[in-house]
């Protein structure tokens, strides 16, 4: 069996990984310690082998093993009716070599029995302790923080990020619902990787943006810097690399690349193909990268449809809109604006589309959209 497979059991029935947790074989020892540094991800099933093997090793240090087979036995031939078969006397080396197998087998079954004990008890204890640690920015702020590895994130409105308690110990794992840009620390062993509902991005000291909201049919990464590794797991988790100033955009339920829309049919998914998935980064006349333009305070709409942007200026002012006219949610628009007022924004939209609105001053603040 390949080491890289094993299981708890496995190595607690391999006699280089024994030699090596009572430190008796300098080469088993060297071995494993080199596995460890190869394998980071297989580091705590490494510890966890070892931890079961001492505590094993213990128990059966308490109870000589051969008394514990003999009365395994015993307690088996009662409860189980046995036929004795009478052994002329020319085969008694033979019955005693069986004897002894059997002393064997027993005390197999007492390991392996042990063993399932310390492994379940483990399990129990590393799921009671290994709780989430959640980052979190509100409608209508922005937050930034330093994670465990020293990767600095930054925290779109209405968004969230999970972590494992243990996060950088054995893994680097984050799991986003909203926008997030992460700037990551490199560590080539340990793998830096972002889970969303509809795609996985796997880094390697790099930065980019993740768009993944709950309420939103599009799941988007941009790449500002390094290398990202994305798996569409709605594609059969096919594998692409985006490079710097390239994005996807992906259609969380028609499972394609996003497009502008031009027709009301619905899209078909075509075969994927990584040079039709990749698109060039937004960047206005100023150079402003839209895709990452929120962590400057900006608001940038590139051809954008109205309902689209209502749902950006909820989170950006906390505030709730409503539309009274279904036909304005299609009006489209284009604009920056900074540190601007709510008020402000919409007044501007107006001014290239016919629209009115008004603002009911409710917890959160309300705007109603109407023609």
């Amino acid at each position: 069996m390949f080491a890289e497979s094993y299981s708890i059991i496995d190595l607690l029935l391999e006699e280089s990984f024994i030699n090596y947790c009572k430190g008796t074989s300098e080469k088993d020892v060297n071995f494993w310690e080199d596995f460890i540094k190869s394998n980071p991800d297989k580091a705590a099933i490494v510890a966890a082998a070892k931890e079961n093997f001492i505590l094993l090793h213990s128990t059966l240090a308490a109870a000589d093993m051969e008394e514990q087979a003999f009365r395994l036995k015993k307690a088996i031939n009662s409860s189980l009716s046995i036929p004795v078969i009478q052994m002329p006397a020319s085969e008694k080396k033979k019955t005693s070599s069986s004897t002894i197998k059997w002393y064997k087998a027993a005390a197999a079954i007492f390991l392996i029995t042990t063993v399932t004990y310390f492994v379940i008890r483990y399990t129990y204890n590393s799921n009671s302790h290994n709780s989430n640690k959640t980052y979190t920015a509100a409608n209508g702020e922005r937050k930034n923080f330093q994670l465990p590895d020293g990767s600095f994130i930054t925290l779109n409105a209405g968004s969230n990020i999970k972590i494992k308690e243990d996060f950088g110990k054995y893994s680097r794992d984050v799991y986003l619902s909203g926008e997030a840009f992460f700037d990551v620390k490199h560590n080539e062993k340990n793998s830096f990787i972002v889970h969303t509902s509809a795609m996985d991005i796997k880094a390697l000291g790099t930065a980019f943006n993740v768009k993944a909201y709950q309420n939103e049919n599009i799941t988007e990464t941009a790449l500002i810097r390094g290398l990202v590794e994305v798996t569409l797991k709605e594609s059969d988790n096919y594998k692409m690399f985006l490079y710097p100033n390239q994005k996807i955009k992906w259609n969380n339920i028609a499972g394609i690349p996003e497009e502008k829309p031009n027709t009301q049919t619905k899209k078909i998914a075509p075969p994927l193909a990584a040079d039709s998935l990749r698109k060039t980064l937004a960047i206005t006349e100023d150079g402003i990268i839209k895709e990452i333009a929120w962590k400057s305070n900006k608001l940038v709409f590139d051809d954008d449809q109205f309902e689209e942007i209502a749902l950006l200026l909820e989170r950006w002012y906390g505030a709730k809109i409503i539309f009274k006219d279904s036909n304005i949610r299609n009006y489209r628009f284009t604009g920056v604006f900074e540190k601007e007022e709510l008020n402000t924004v919409l007044d501007f939209l107006q001014e290239s589309k016919n629209f009115n609105y008004t603002v009911v001053d409710n917890e959160p603040v309300t705007i109603s959209l109407s023609k």
